[in-house]
C-alpha cells in the first residue's frame, strides 16, 4: 500500500456560506467541542445573530481557531448528519474540494483530525500573544500522507463498525444497570 503526500491546502477549501437569508432557524444552531463533536449550542443566540452564522452541509467541517480556549485540543466538528447546520461565525468552516473527493474521504479526514498528533501539531503551530490562533493558512500547510481511496474506505468502515460496537456496548450497559436497579429495588421491598 503506497502513500501519497499532499499539502492539505490542495485538498480543502474555506467556506463562507452564511445564513443571511435566515433560511435556517434556531433549531439548526449547533456548537463544537474539543472532543471533535457537534453539540447542542450553549450560547445565547438571537434570530438577528444567526444571519451571520455559517451553513455547514453534510460532509463539511467547522473548527475553532482559538487554541488557547480549548486546552490541549482543537475544537472541531464534522457534519455527519443529513441536514444543514448552523455554526458561529467565530469559527472557520471548510470542506473537501470537488476535484479532491476521489483522493480524500471526509470521514477519513475526520479520523485524521481525531488523532492526538493533529492537536499537538495545531497547538505548536498556533500564533498570537493573548489569544493563540491556528489559522486556516496553517491548516492548509499540513503535509498529509494518504493511502488510495479504497484503503481509506476500509479504515472508515472499521472505524464505523467500532463506533457501532461501542454504542451497542454502552446501550447494553444501560440495560444492565436498569435490570440491576430493578432487582435491587425488589430485594429492598422483600427486606421490609
Amino acid at each position: 500500500m503506497g502513500l501519497t503526500k499532499y499539502k492539505l491546502g490542495d485538498l480543502i477549501y474555506e467556506i463562507d456560506r452564511r445564513n443571511s437569508d435566515r433560511k435556517y432557524g434556531m433549531n439548526s444552531v449547533r456548537g463544537i467541542s474539543n472532543n471533535k463533536e457537534i453539540t447542542p449550542t450553549k450560547a445565547s443566540v438571537t434570530e438577528d445573530v444567526i444571519a451571520k452564522f455559517y451553513i455547514i452541509k453534510p460532509g463539511e467541517f467547522i473548527y475553532n481557531p482559538r487554541t488557547t480556549r480549548m486546552g490541549e485540543k482543537v475544537g472541531m466538528g464534522f457534519n455527519d448528519t443529513e441536514e444543514d447546520l448552523l455554526f458561529s461565525f467565530n469559527n472557520i468552516a471548510f470542506g473537501i474540494k470537488n476535484e479532491a473527493k476521489s483522493t480524500l474521504l471526509p470521514r477519513f479526514l475526520y479520523m485524521y483530525y481525531n488523532r492526538p498528533e493533529f492537536d499537538r501539531y495545531a497547538i505548536v503551530n498556533s500564533w498570537g500573544s493573548a489569544t493563540e490562533l491556528f489559522t486556516f493558512d496553517e491548516m492548509c500547510d499540513i503535509d498529509i500522507d494518504l493511502p488510495p481511496i479504497s484503503i481509506q474506505q476500509k479504515y472508515v468502515d472499521v472505524y464505523n463498525a467500532m463506533l457501532a460496537n461501542q454504542q451497542s456496548y454502552e446501550r447494553g450497559l444501560e440495560d444492565l444497570k436498569i435490570a440491576f436497579d430493578s432487582i435491587l429495588d425488589k430485594e429492598k421491598h422483600k427486606a421490609h
